[in-house]
């Protein structure tokens, strides 16, 4: 089929990009944001620049969102789905283990080289107000602080974790560290705050928050494996 034919058939636009359904057309328009984002910033993300990135006219995008700011949102909801999917997947172990493995994973993704998403989230984060994204990134983020709170309750609730502590304060504490790995990747200091300093702040902050009987099985489990 010639390119004019694959036109006239509706296989391809007018760029002679191939022409997309519904779904996969508005899953290539959020990865297009996501990536110019990272690059350009949430700002200089213009329609037109979308458009171009994607392989059709700008009037086109709007078969698919309503307006600018909705696609932008729905770059932000899949960007926050990427880098949360990690700790929603752990799901055995004890709370201990799960809050280390959620902190291991999140070592690795933030060690990835090819993973740009750390700078499309700090590009949000940075977004003017005028954006109007500052509202639902701040409660995305709440979000992740819940699902590592209700962790931490579930620790507390089989004796695993102190009942005094404060489960959002840990939540917070877990996330702060995921924080400064992401600064340390984005300022290029991973030479000095690097992986066993990291890995470290991480068992700082599970020794300080584990039940006696949670410390005993961890110190023979670390026996175990040196074995």
């Amino acid at each position: 089929m010639t390119a004019v034919a694959a036109r006239k058939a509706g296989w391809v636009d007018m760029a002679g990009t191939p022409h997309l359904r519904g779904a996969k057309r508005r899953e290539q328009i959020i990865e297009a944001t996501l990536s110019l984002v990272a690059e350009y910033g949430v700002t200089g993300t213009t329609l037109s620049r979308i458009a171009g990135e994607v392989g059709v006219t700008t009037p086109a995008l709007y078969a698919h969102f309503a307006n600018r700011k909705e696609i932008l949102l729905s770059a932000l909801d899949v960007l926050i789905q990427k880098r949360t999917a990690l700790h929603r997947l752990v799901s055995e172990g004890t709370p201990i283990e799960r809050l280390r493995e959620i902190g291991h994973r999140h070592s690795e993704l933030a060690a990835s080289e090819n993973d740009k998403s750390v700078i499309a989230l700090f590009e949000f984060i940075a977004a003017p107000p005028e954006e109007g994204l500052r509202e639902t990134l701040g409660h995305r983020h709440l979000l992740i602080v819940e699902d590592i709170s209700q962790l931490v309750r579930e620790g507390q609730r089989e004796g695993a974790i102190l009942e005094h502590v404060d489960p959002q304060q840990v939540a917070w504490m877990v996330v702060s560290r995921a924080w400064t790995e992401d600064i340390a990747q984005l300022m290029g200091v991973t030479h000095e705050w690097n992986r066993a300093r990291s890995d470290e702040m991480l068992e700082l902050i599970l020794a300080s928050i584990a039940a006696p009987q949670s410390r005993k099985e961890d110190c023979e489990n670390e026996t175990h494996n040196d074995r």
